[in-house]
């Protein structure tokens, strides 16, 4: 779960300080899940927002036990539940944060489908959004954080909004459509990458 320490640390963080993530985390069989892995990678800093194109960009390019990643379709509250409590999210002034999700509505406006992944192509089944959302502000799916009351535990929720974010989410599976680029692709493409986002400290 979250802690206070780790939302301090995000939000006093301007920069985060490794290059490379480290290694993601599964949602395994044993506990309910899918048995997919998972990695959360936050923006340089608050005030340079990675956009959709440059984060979606990146998940296709990486690569975990050879399977590809792509950014993360939630299709469950089990593992949206997951994704919320598996990272320390870096969020900014207000203490709230954004994280893209791998949908977006630009085909029909309020429609969103998945890009990437097992589901691409699908409308979203299971949704989490926030009230009022989605609205006509973006065509992007992210996940909302807001921590920004003392003591109490993070809120979570989806939205819909600008074309930039604090970070994204990646899910890698088996069932990823596409090929699978070589095991290195990963690690090039997190190099290549490093100028726009690089991995926060996670602390549970």
């Amino acid at each position: 779960m979250f802690t206070r320490l780790a939302f301090r640390v995000a939000l006093l963080a301007a920069a985060c300080g490794g290059l490379l993530p480290a290694a993601p985390v599964q949602w395994t069989l044993a506990s309910g899940g899918n048995g997919h892995w998972y990695d959360y990678v936050p923006a340089v800093s608050i005030f340079s927002p990675v956009t959709f194109d440059a984060a979606r960009a990146a998940a296709l390019a990486s690569t975990h036990l050879g399977m590809q990643g792509y950014l993360a379709t939630v299709t469950s509250a089990g593992e949206q539940s997951f994704i919320e409590n598996s990272f320390g999210f870096l969020v900014g002034f207000g203490a709230t944060g954004t994280a893209f999700l791998g949908a977006t509505g630009t085909a029909v406006e309020g429609e969103f489908r998945w890009l990437d992944g097992p589901e691409a192509g699908q409308l979203l089944t299971y949704t989490n959004w926030l009230p009022g959302y989605p609205n006509t502000s973006g065509d992007t799916l992210q996940l909302y954080i807001n921590a920004a009351v003392f003591g109490a535990p993070p809120q979570f929720g989806w939205l819909n909004q600008g074309p930039a974010s604090f970070g994204y989410v990646i899910e890698y599976s088996a069932a990823a459509t596409g090929g699978v680029p070589e095991p290195g692709t990963v690690l090039l493409a997190a190099a290549g990458m490093a100028a726009i986002a690089c991995k926060a400290k996670s602390v549970r």
